[in-house]
């Protein structure tokens, strides 16, 4: 009796190890975005690399001491003649910055009929700006 249970248990065991899971699959139907949708797409994808941009160097500014942001901001200045890191990771930040706001800039004017995200336009004055703080960094450094 005892070699029969335990072959019953032996065999519903094995049948159960043996059945079968379905597949569950998804399919994705590609959806094509609205014009509107794509500038959109663009100018949250421009910020997002400014965003990053800004956060490294403020990281990097943070991560000089242990002293205050501002402390450290100061110290980053001062020193910027002397220190090649100091140049290169705000070089970065002012190309960067250049870039986004000129392509924020494209982006309103050759699509006006697209509110951009909460209306975040960058006016001329801040583009020229932004080109002549990096054009005066570089002649600098």
């Amino acid at each position: 009796m005892k070699k029969l249970l335990l072959i019953l248990f032996f065999v519903s065991c094995s049948l159960s190890s043996g059945t079968q899971v379905p597949e569950t699959t998804t399919s994705t139907t590609l959806v094509e975005l609205s014009l509107c949708e794509k500038v959109e797409k663009e100018y949250t994808s421009l910020s997002n690399e400014l965003f990053v941009t800004s956060f490294e160097l403020n990281d990097y500014i943070n991560n000089l001491s242990d002293a205050l942001v501002e402390d450290d901001r100061v110290v980053f200045f001062e020193d910027m003649g002397e220190n090649f890191d100091h140049q290169n990771i705000y070089k970065n930040y002012l190309e960067i910055r250049a870039y986004v706001y000129e392509e924020i800039n494209r982006l309103y004017k050759t699509n006006k009929e697209c509110p951009i995200a909460g209306d975040q336009e960058i006016a001329d004055e801040k583009v020229l700006e932004a080109k002549k703080e990096l054009s005066e960094f570089l002649n600098n450094y």
